[in-house]
């Protein structure tokens, strides 16, 4: 044992570091990589400044042919033929995430910019009430049109969202032989236009005397709009809870009912909360469907129920399309506040429930 101890080989500190050889780039490679970036990029810089050529056009006519060619040529040099289709991949890759981060980030900043000069107390708190379009900002806001934006979500999604968990129940966990047919169902509905939406809702519960044009109406629109998204999340969150679990709780007694309470929705807590953000997503901008559900009050409205109801989609409808300036000013601020408010609420919700998970 003596002899065998002796022989081990020493286990050196370098042998504990681990070891990357595809992170091992030879010179060659970067090289080519930098010259394939810089001269598309530079001939581009060079036609930007010295011609009168639109950006637009000059990045896709010009620019990407050119950057594809060059990363071609260096995906060449470096690992020959397989590195022309590798370079391709990478710079349509890195290409569509610059390009999505370039119109995201353009997109944020307008809003913010244009947005911002309307943003004050009174136009976080009060209503519209004796306001016209063209009235100054310092009177007037979108309280009323915040309150309706959350009591609409709101019920919508507590229509939705127990009946989507239900539906991804069923076909994860109970496996009956509706299970195709719902699955369709559902299908079908993800693509059903919002607008078709509110005229379902106009048709066979206003026109029939069933409700009033309110916030409850513009709800159902939105349950209808929210549910294949929250159901097919949620399908595919169980479809990923470990079958073991199931077995376990089954094999020590449970039923299945107490299986899915207890195991396998706890299990898949947070991919059900991801559901409901994804739901709310989805309606919390849709603008057609409360035209013809909800409508629009220039008064504060806490009753669901009974009046027709602003909300900042609607808000933001009325004003955007004003000749006045102040009214379009006005616009961009409700924009920006429905923006905040959907960072706020993803962001507490997320927060939440990582530590819930975190305390379990």
């Amino acid at each position: 044992m003596t002899t065998l101890m002796s022989e081990a080989p020493e286990i050196r500190e370098q042998d504990l570091v681990p070891q990357r050889p595809w992170s091992k780039r030879p010179t060659s490679f970067w090289l080519a990589a930098l010259l394939g970036t810089a001269v598309p990029l530079s001939f581009a810089g060079v036609l930007y400044f010295t011609t009168e050529i639109a950006a637009p056009l000059l990045l896709i006519v010009v620019y990407l042919p050119l950057q594809l060619v060059s990363a071609g040529v260096a995906g060449y040099v470096a690992k020959g033929k397989h590195g022309i289709l590798d370079s391709g991949l990478i710079v349509f890759a890195i290409g569509s995430t610059i390009l999505s981060a370039v119109i995201l980030g353009s997109m944020l900043a307008t809003i913010i910019a244009r947005g911002f000069e309307a943003l004050r107390p009174s136009f976080i708190f009060q209503n519209s009430v004796y306001i016209s379009p063209s009235t100054p900002l310092d009177y007037g806001g979108v309280g009323h049109a915040i309150v309706g934006t959350f009591l609409i979500v709101g019920i919508a999604t507590i229509i939705s969202v127990p009946l989507g968990i239900a539906s991804a129940v069923y076909v994860t966990e109970i496996r009956g032989r509706a299970v195709p047919y719902v699955r369709f169902f559902v299908q079908a509905m993800s693509g059903v236009p919002s607008v078709v939406a509110g005229l379902f809702v106009l048709t066979v519960f206003i026109l029939t005397g069933v409700m009033r044009q309110s916030a409850l109406a513009g709800a159902i629109a939105y349950a209808i709009l929210m549910l294949p998204t929250v159901a097919r999340t949620a399908e595919e969150v169980l479809r990923l809870v470990p079958e073991d679990l199931r077995t376990g709780a089954l094999a020590l007694g449970s039923t299945r009912s107490r299986v899915v309470f207890n195991v396998v929705l706890p299990a898949a807590r947070t991919g059900v909360i991801t559901a409901m953000l994804l739901g709310v997503a989805r309606v919390v901008g849709e603008t057609a469907p409360l035209l013809l559900t909800a409508l629009k009050n220039d008064q504060t409205v806490v009753n669901p129920f009974s009046d027709p109801i602003s909300a900042l989609p609607t808000f933001i409808f009325d004003n955007v399309a004003q000749p006045y300036p102040d009214a379009v000013t006005r616009a961009w601020g409700a924009a920006l506040v429905l923006m905040v408010i959907v960072a706020v609420l993803f962001t507490l919700t997320r927060l939440l429930s990582g530590r819930n998970s975190m305390n379990k």
